[in-house]
């Protein structure tokens, strides 16, 4: 009983009775990741948390107090966006400012970053304007799920696609707030951490997603975490523009010719 209470401390929710009597709202989104042909684009609000008071950490983990020298700093929101058609994929995340992106096309992984310029967005890859492809990994997606974005919208699409599953994450609660506004809950547990994800909908469109979690490490102490997620799009029509590389930047991979048969 404790361990709900917490969660629910965690995550400012209220306690509202539960109805299943109709399909879940979530139903129809996890329809659309299935079939893999989609938009996503969300920000996520919570900032990634802070060693110190002044650190600045950007998207490659690099540290340093020169604000200028970093384009991505860990009190600022984090903007995603994913597109999918088929195997053909694009991820983006980070802000208006810069962005790490990655277009998956042909069996092939295409990692750049984009940045504010003086006359648009400029692009780099293996170096500027140029890009070089690496081979899919496929074995990290049979271990981990597919990537959407950032860690916390990762866990979140890839823990709400198992759920009703064998061992997967189950939905316990369902209902109605102010407004009009109705909610589903979902539980996920391991051995040594809970977790929570509430799921909003506003006329059965999905606005807002919240999560907690908890356990205790090694030591035995209570540890936690815990993000809110604000949907901004998720469609079943992938932005088409963004499936293929930007015109700026080259694809200068050097490929070995096919055999003739």
């Amino acid at each position: 009983m404790m361990k709900c209470l917490l969660v629910l401390l965690l995550l400012g929710l209220e306690i509202l009775p539960a109805s299943f009597g109709e399909a879940a709202a979530l139903d129809r989104y996890r329809q659309i990741l299935l079939e893999g042909r989609y938009t996503i684009e969300y920000h996520n609000i919570t900032p990634a948390e802070r060693v110190t008071n002044r650190d600045r950490v950007h998207l490659f983990g690099k540290t340093g107090l020169a604000v200028a020298q970093n384009d991505y700093l860990t009190n600022r929101p984090r903007k995603g966006m994913i597109v999918s058609r088929g195997e053909d994929r694009y991820e983006e995340v980070g802000d208006e400012e810069f962005a790490a992106c990655r277009l998956t096309k042909g069996g092939e992984d295409f990692f750049f970053t984009k940045y504010k310029g003086k006359g648009g967005y400029e692009y780099f890859g293996t170096k500027k304007n140029q890009v070089t492809a690496n081979n899919r990994n496929y074995l990290a997606e049979a271990l981990e799920g597919k990537s959407y974005g950032d860690e916390d919208m990762s866990r979140i699409i890839n823990a709400l696609l198992s759920a009703g599953r064998p061992q997967g994450w189950a939905q316990v609660a369902a209902g109605t707030l102010a407004g009009g506004v109705t909610y589903e809950d979902y539980q996920g547990k391991s051995e040594d951490r809970t977790q929570i994800i509430r799921c909003y909908f506003t006329g059965g469109v999905l606005t807002k997603i919240a999560v907690a979690e908890f356990g205790a490490d090694a030591a035995g102490n209570l540890t936690g975490h815990k993000c809110i997620i604000a949907v901004k799009a998720f469609t079943a029509a992938p932005r088409e523009e963004y499936l293929s590389l930007p015109a700026k930047l080259a694809d200068v991979t050097k490929r070995k010719e096919a055999k003739a048969k």
